[in-house]
């Protein structure tokens, strides 16, 4: 996990060295939760990186945003926990407008399959934010004003 989320955060840090107001989210099934080692890699803290000329490169979890009792998109053996992120930009944070984690009839993942067989659920929560993002942002995205990232 700790070289790939190494590959994301480079694939970032390129994004933002060549277009630092770059409006970025990097999210999914990281399989690691808030305080392990592949999502902190990733997100790229400024407690992490010991660098303050970082912190605009920081990637922002989107549930960070929502109550801590309904920070969670699976459970584990009883124990909710966090595995689906939507990280974002600091200049895209500027036009979050908030955050849900549908995990209100989710199944525990160790329990569920091996009561019910062939259930065609997830047992990982969809993660939805909502952004609103200025017309004059969306006509340059329309006509593709904004600079291209060579990748």
């Amino acid at each position: 996990q700790a070289g790939q989320a190494l590959e994301v955060r480079l694939l970032v840090e390129r994004i933002l060295d060549a277009e630092p107001e770059a409006l970025i989210t990097v999210c999914g099934d990281f399989n690691s939760s808030d305080r392990e080692a592949a999502l902190r890699i990733i997100r790229g803290d400024e407690e992490d990186t010991g660098n303050g000329h970082l912190a605009m490169h920081m990637l922002v979890p989107a549930e960070r945003t929502l109550p801590e009792a309904v920070r969670f998109s699976v459970i584990h053996h009883g124990r909710p926990v966090m595995l689906d992120h939507i990280l974002m930009s600091r200049r895209l944070l500027g036009w979050y407008c908030g955050a849900e984690i549908h995990n209100e009839s989710l199944g525990d993942e160790l329990v569920s399959p091996a009561t019910i067989h062939g259930t065609p659920e997830s047992y990982h929560a969809p993660v939805v934010a909502e952004f609103t993002v200025p017309d004059a942002a969306t006509d340059a995205l329309a006509v593709g004003a904004l600079p291209e990232v060579k990748l």
